[in-house]
């Protein structure tokens, strides 16, 4: 699907109307991919959602939450544009649309107006802690130099989701328009990764050889936390680190939304004058800025 083409099950004339709003194509991408997953969902056009459409799309996200496939504050941000989309449609006063989604945006959880990171030094014995296991090593490593999410992470299926151009390599994380960049020292890391695993369905997977899912993630980051004698972190706040440390080092909002599949409107929680702060003060420390192989 090209810029230009509309989501499914919505028609031309209002897409293209709503879509004059947004000032980034990332920002376009993540709304029209959003809403064409809802209408896939419900078999129908957007401008014919009623109440039971809504409520059997929020069953759904709630059992993926559950089965750790999906972060609630991605249910959120779908939500978000969803209700947006609707608003925008009711507005317009061309179709017979109701915002249905709005009320389950009231008790949905919130995004901190500031992202949640980790201080590079604790970046730092995270990644020691977990230097004698090279899967979560590499798995430590996509989140923290390339911004990948666990969602991300675990859909990856093998070797084939990565791509030279040129000599600059990059990976196209599952529900992306656009390819995110793996960095040279990730890079080496994950080839190191890849020439040890065994042939699996999927890039990362458990003993039993299945894919790793949210709660598998979560409890990698408890069990290397602990032994690294830091505060417990989540997935999303290695990640995070990842759009503070660019800010740091004089990124664009473009760029770094770019690089994190975010909007424009949500980088922003991202610029944190105490992390860039810490950062500069651990310059001279023996901490990884750039990450090495274990």
């Amino acid at each position: 699907m090209s810029q230009n083409d509309k989501p499914d099950f919505v028609n031309t004339e209002l897409w293209n109307l709503y879509r004059g709003r947004f000032k980034s194509p990332v920002t376009e991408a993540s709304y029209r991919s959003d809403i064409t997953e809802f209408c896939c969902f419900t078999g129908k056009s957007f401008e014919r959602t009623d109440k039971e459409d809504v409520e059997r799309y929020f069953r759904r996200m709630e059992k993926r939450i559950e089965k750790g496939e999906i972060s609630p504050l991605t249910v959120t941000k779908k939500f978000r544009e969803l209700h947006s989309f609707a608003r925008f449609l009711k507005e317009e006063g061309e179709v017979c649309a109701e915002d249905y989604f709005y009320p389950y945006l009231k008790n949905m959880k919130k995004e901190d107006r500031l992202a949640k990171s980790v201080p590079v030094e604790h970046m730092d014995a995270l990644l020691g802690a977990a230097s004698d296991n090279i899967m979560c090593y590499a798995i430590l490593s996509l989140m923290y130099r390339a911004g990948l999410s666990s969602t991300e992470i675990a859909a990856l299926n093998g070797p084939e989701d990565f791509m030279y151009q040129g000599k600059d390599v990059f990976v196209f994380p599952a529900g992306r328009q656009e390819p995110c960049y793996i960095p040279e020292d990730l890079w080496e890391i994950l080839k190191e990764y890849m020439g040890k695993r065994e042939e699996r369905p999927s890039l990362f997977y458990n003993r039993s050889g299945r894919r790793l899912n949210l709660m598998y993630i979560s409890r990698m980051m408890k069990r290397y936390c602990s032994r690294a004698g830091i505060p417990f972190y989540s997935a999303e706040a290695v990640r995070n680190s990842c759009a503070f440390n660019l800010f740091a080092y004089g990124a664009s909002s473009s760029q770094t939304a770019a690089q994190m599949g975010r909007t424009l409107q949500q980088i922003g929680r991202y610029r944190g004058a105490g992390y860039r702060d810490n950062l500069r003060r651990q310059a001279g420390a023996l901490v990884k800025i750039k990450i090495e192989k274990p």
